[in-house]
């Protein structure tokens, strides 16, 4: 049997199925375990955890299977005590969703960063 050497050691991409998904993170993760709430409604707040946080995302865990491409409101709170309440709100879509034992897991891109993430960023750290 012969082999055809020219594509012999040639990598190939990376695939998930048929679709060819690049690595869209651009920013590093931090790992937290934040109360945060999200509206895939105007003005239907849902509680979640943030599980991680970025300045372009985060990865919710929700009681729900967010649809993907759904565009989705998230209000992150962070206390410190004797400190007022750092709330910083944004606007992203839903990248994907998986179900992670009762619960589903949700990775959401933001829009654009939201202001003062950098900031709780610094201080969840």
């Amino acid at each position: 049997m012969a082999l055809n050497r020219a594509t012999q050691g040639t990598p190939r991409p990376t695939t998930t199925g048929s679709v060819k998904r690049p690595n869209r993170r651009i920013t590093a993760r931090i790992a937290c375990r934040l109360s945060v709430s999200y509206a895939a409604v105007p003005g239907e707040w849902r509680p979640a955890t943030a599980m991680d946080l970025s300045r372009l995302g985060c990865r919710l865990r929700t009681g729900e299977d967010l649809p993907r491409e759904r565009k989705v409101s998230v209000r992150v709170e962070f206390r410190m005590a004797d400190e007022p309440v750092l709330t910083v709100d944004g606007v992203g879509t839903v990248m994907w969703t998986r179900l992670e034992g009762l619960s589903f897991q949700t990775g959401i891109q933001f829009d654009s960063e939201p202001e003062g993430l950098s900031d709780l960023l610094g201080i969840a750290r």
